[in-house]
């Protein structure tokens, strides 16, 4: 094992608060993370779930490696068109930075380039990259892809679930308890029969569907499945202009709609749709993109769960030189691993820093970096 090794500290019951002073003492590492272990079966596996193999999760500490020399990773994210991946990106860059290695990000045009997200890992691949961070477009159209690279080369999935057998390891919260905690936040805050229009984002992700499962068996959880009525399902890729025309068509069918629940480009658009509305729908997000953050202090949105984007692509890169290193995920590290979900709302969002979430605020992408 390396100098600054993984260690295991199995806690129960960490608060929040605990979770904020770890993130603020030590942003490079030591942050506490729920972790899986054991062997991957994607035989039983559910988008969204950890696969049944795995055991956990166990709340623990998580720490970066020393890597061994500058390995050459290569990166594939669906697109670099919003501020949630711009938050993934300075994950990712920063980490190698401080790791000393070398990284080359790619970028698709958005979900529905599934054609070239393939096409951009070939190249990746065909160039020697050392190891692969994924961030798939889809949940189950790519296990092929990862069959083939990881003949070659270790693929580290982040951020968006992926079914994937031959997947390695995997960074990632559960986008089923991002929708969980949405759903929560609607079933407590509201009072009687209320209304709700959900827009998850793109129908053929590995994600999006998971927090509009995720919201609805929490508000069966909480005695509100009866009383809160989904009147609105409303998909589309997750772009400001697609989203805008989704909140539009629905506050037209729906003008005295209670909630307004879904992806942040949704939740992020919607203040501005209904600034001359008398009676506005509460605006819910299902993730936290650094525009909602400012949005969620000033009280135009009312919660959003927040996944600490930026560790997740600390987290994938940590995960991927220890493989490179030589280590084994399930056994000396967890193979899956993610920073602990927590809710945001005016009330709380003052205890919790957007540079430990997003990155700098004046972060631009970065697509490339070489070791010192």
């Amino acid at each position: 094992m390396n100098e600054r090794a993984f260690t295991r500290t199995r806690t129960t019951g960490v608060a929040v608060a605990g979770l904020a002073a770890a993130l603020l003492a030590a942003p490079a590492f030591g942050w506490q993370v729920e972790s899986y272990y054991g062997t991957y079966d994607a035989g039983d596996k559910e988008a969204g779930h950890p696969a049944p193999s795995l055991t956990g999760p166990e709340i623990e500490q998580w720490e970066s490696p020393t890597a061994d020399r500058p390995y050459r990773i290569g990166v594939s994210f669906p697109h670099l068109r919003d501020p949630y991946w711009l938050a993934v990106n300075y994950g990712v860059i920063d980490q190698a930075r401080e790791l000393g290695i070398e990284v080359e990000l790619v970028a698709a045009e958005g979900y529905d380039d599934i054609t070239g997200q393939i096409r951009q890992v070939e190249n990746l691949v065909n160039r020697g990259v050392e190891g692969l961070i994924l961030a798939s477009i889809s949940y189950s159209a790519q296990d092929g892809l990862v069959d083939m690279v990881t003949q070659d080369i270790p693929v580290v999935q982040v951020i968006n679930d992926i079914q994937a057998p031959a997947i390695t390891a995997k960074a990632m919260v559960s986008f089923y308890v991002m929708g969980y905690t949405s759903g929560e936040f609607v079933a407590g805050d509201s009072d009687g029969d209320i209304t709700v229009a959900f827009l998850p984002g793109p129908s053929g992700s590995g994600w999006a569907p998971d927090t509009l499962e995720g919201f609805k068996q929490a508000l069966r959880d909480h005695g509100a499945e009866d009383r809160v009525e989904i009147v609105a399902e409303r998909w589309g890729d997750a772009n400001r202009s697609e989203q805008q025309s989704l909140i539009e068509n629905v506050l037209n069918q729906f003008p005295n709609l209670d909630y307004l629940v879904g992806n942040a480009v949704a939740a992020d658009a919607a203040p501005s749709i209904m600034a001359g509305m008398d009676d506005k729908p509460k605006v819910v997000s299902t993730y936290l993109t650094p525009p909602l953050y400012e949005k969620i202090s000033r009280g135009e949105v009312a919660a959003s769960p927040s996944d600490f984007t930026a560790l997740q692509g600390r987290m994938a890169v940590d995960m991927l030189v220890r493989i490179l290193n030589g280590e084994t995920p399930g056994e000396d590290f967890p193979f899956r691993s993610g920073p602990e979900i927590i809710a945001l709302t005016p009330d709380n969002i003052a205890e919790y820093t957007y540079e430990d979430m997003m990155g700098p605020e004046d972060w631009r992408p970065v697509t490339s970096v070489s070791a010192d």
